[in-house]
């Protein structure tokens, strides 16, 4: 179900241009152009660019490829969530609802078939902490710095499987030497990601971490007048994860009685600092978020997927246990499951077939594979001037005939036409958020014009994208 779920997502979405942008970084490594990503403005860690690299080495460079990592890891992280369940509350009702809330959730469905680093992230993160359930230490720190080594804010889950093996430690084995052992082979990992980073940095290029911070304009604090929008932002998201008012209402008022259950259970209950744990690591994730300036993204918020489904599960188990005995035996675990899934079978299906709020930004993408099977029949030595969409033509055009050129300003391209104009064929291609205008006026000045060449639409018929070609005006 989860396969079938995340397929449509896989193929039916245009890329995005961060998508895009990890597309070229793979090409380039597997075909050893730059195996260092040390020409590259590289933002993120390596473990993608590299995954990617080598599934497009056996797959081809078609988004197919691109994307797949992503859906493995969310199909995977569908059996990491109940395999966590089950260690740490070996609960039957518990598990199969976590399995279900993290295979049935809109949010994961949307968020899997995309070639973000997030799925990989969230994947080996959730493996980290079921290898510590699970008594395995050094599995679990070595999950947990790839985990860093797929995202930077991978980070988050080492404190989380830190505490899991704390919760799960067994009688009679030190407890700080596991966590010891986490840390060391985590902080590991790391080092070997932060050298790899020290090569391409000898070699000119800058820190995957300084451009990573650059990029959201520096993390700082957020300015009091913005604490209502973007926590008003952040809860239209979060609403979003499980898409049914039954079960947010359930966590919402669910999560407040199982920390008080908790609190007053026996001291050390495994159960009871598992809770604890994992309502704690979600409200910190959250507050981490909200209060400091990273941008409001749909995806930032996978990690939560997973914990919030074990939590679920919890809630329900409680609920289950609340039940009347007769009538808790006449049902037993399947109702629970069942009426999980009757709450998230409908979001998930529209969810699968693409008519949800998530991610529906790539819409404004269709089109673009008009756009450059366009361009790829070109002319060689054409030349294709971008300014907005540089991402998806040094991906779609790796090997392609035409020559890019990136244009800073009307002005600029205006000089570079009447330089060189007559040379050779010269393309531009403008996203129907962006007007023509200004360089027809910078071109007109020149003697040239633009002549449309084609128009690309989305599903519902709107124009998407226009190409033009730049000729000579008939007065000059």
């Amino acid at each position: 179900m989860a396969w079938a779920l995340r397929l449509a997502p896989l193929v039916q979405n245009p890329l995005h241009p961060d998508e895009a942008l990890y597309g070229t970084w793979g090409q380039l490594i597997a075909r050893g152009r730059d195996p260092w990503l040390s020409h590259e403005p590289v933002y993120k860690p390596p473990l993608l660019p590299y995954t990617v690299a080598g599934f497009q080495s056996l797959l081809g460079t078609r988004p197919f490829a691109l994307r797949l990592p992503g859906v493995m890891a969310g199909v995977l992280t569908v059996a990491l969530a109940g395999a966590l369940a089950d260690a740490l509350y070996r609960d039957r009702v518990t598990t199969l609802v976590a399995v279900m809330g993290v295979a049935l959730s809109p949010f994961a469905v949307i968020l899997s078939g995309i070639a973000f680093p997030d799925p990989l992230m969230v994947l080996l993160g959730t493996a980290s902490c079921v290898a510590a359930g699970r008594g395995r230490p050094g599995w679990a720190g070595a999950l947990a710095g790839l985990s860093f080594g797929a995202k930077q804010t991978g980070l988050v889950w080492l404190p989380l499987t830190s505490l899991v093996s704390i919760c799960s430690h067994r009688p009679g084995r030190p407890c700080l030497k596991s966590v010891l052992r986490i840390t060391g082979l985590a902080v590991l990992i790391a080092g070997l990601v932060f050298g790899w980073d020290g090569i391409r940095v000898a070699k000119g290029a800058r820190g995957f971490w300084q451009l990573g911070v650059v990029g959201f304009g520096g993390l700082r604090l957020i300015w009091p007048h913005e604490i209502w929008p973007r926590l008003r932002d952040w809860l239209g998201l979060l609403r979003h994860l499980f898409a049914s008012p039954v079960l947010n209402a359930l966590l919402l008022l669910g999560l407040p009685v199982l920390v008080g259950c908790s609190l007053r259970a026996r001291r050390g209950t495994r159960s009871a600092l598992a809770d604890l744990w994992l309502v704690g690591f979600s409200v910190v994730y959250v507050l981490f978020h909200w209060l400091l300036s990273f941008p409001a993204w749909d995806r930032y918020l996978l990690p939560l997927v997973p914990i919030l489904a074990i939590l679920l599960g919890r809630i329900v188990a409680l609920a289950a246990d609340a039940v009347p005995r007769p009538v808790a035996r006449a049902g037993g675990p399947r109702i629970w499951v069942l009426l999980v899934v009757a709450l998230l079978g409908v979001p998930a299906f529209e969810a699968g077939a693409g008519r949800y709020p998530i991610g529906r930004e790539r819409i404004a993408y269709q089109g673009i594979e008009e756009v450059v099977a366009f361009f790829d029949q070109l002319p060689e030595g054409s030349v294709v001037y971008h300014h907005w969409l540089g991402w998806h033509f040094r991906y779609a055009l790796f090997d392609g005939p035409v020559f890019l050129a990136y244009w800073p300003t009307p002005a600029w391209l205006a000089r570079d036409v009447q330089a060189f104009g007559d040379r050779e064929a010269r393309y531009v291609a403008f996203p129907a958020w962006e007007s023509s205008e200004r360089v027809h006026r910078a071109l007109e000045d020149v003697g040239y014009a633009l002549q449309p060449a084609l128009t690309a639409v989305r599903d519902d018929g709107s124009t998407s994208f226009s190409v033009y070609a730049i000729r000579g005006s008939p007065q000059r």
